[in-house]
């Protein structure tokens, strides 16, 4: 089944877009291969879909409920290597970059909370027919660490998002100041994400 095909089949979320640009052959089987394993998955937990872009380096899938979300994001852009995936679990507005950025945490930062001893990081993007077996391996540690999330209970999610933000430096601005010297100030808008979401 093509991508096409799964879009004109799947009218249960009448939010999805499908935005692609000139999309890779390999981005094109991950983006099928999520949606074909984690769709199913997720819906059970009440989340649908809600945007899926697919570009020649890159992909970001999400998946909506009430203010929760969860998105799968990869890539395989040259300066990106090595090349990997992330299940990003957030609140709020999933478009937003400011919102998402402070309000959201990995799946690998949930499971190294949970089980400090393990090795947790994000997911190598992967070709040919390691798909299949890597995007079940993501999606058995979906259902295994972010079970209380995908349920609704959001504490541990908050836990991790305030642990994970703590230990962030808001963004910078670099500008030149009136005596030709450069000079460094927080951005406004990530202080105040900061201190809201830590």
């Amino acid at each position: 089944m093509g991508l096409l095909d799964y879009f004109k089949r799947n009218k249960k979320s009448k939010t999805a877009t499908v935005k692609t640009n000139k999309p890779s052959p390999e981005h094109v089987l991950f983006t099928e291969t999520v949606l074909e394993i984690i769709t199913p998955t997720v819906e059970k937990f009440g989340f649908i879909k809600h945007w899926t872009e697919i570009e020649k380096h890159f992909t970001k899938i999400i998946f909506r409920k009430d203010k929760q979300y969860i998105k799968i994001s990869g890539s395989t852009y040259p300066t990106d290597y090595p090349y990997s995936y992330n299940i990003i679990l957030g609140e709020g507005d999933s478009e937003d970059f400011h919102e998402w950025d402070w309000n959201s945490t990995t799946l690998w930062r949930l499971k190294s909370k949970i089980d400090p001893k393990t090795k947790a990081k994000e997911f190598e993007f992967p070709f040919g027919d390691k798909v299949k077996f890597s995007v079940l391996n993501a999606e058995k540690e979906l259902l295994k660490y972010a079970d209380t999330f995908l349920c609704g209970d959001l504490t541990l999610f908050y836990e991790t998002r305030s642990e994970q933000n703590k230990n962030r430096e808001p963004y910078k601005i670099h500008s030149v100041g009136k005596d030709g010297i450069y000079q460094t100030s927080d951005e406004q808008k990530s202080v105040e994400q900061k201190k809201k979401y830590s």
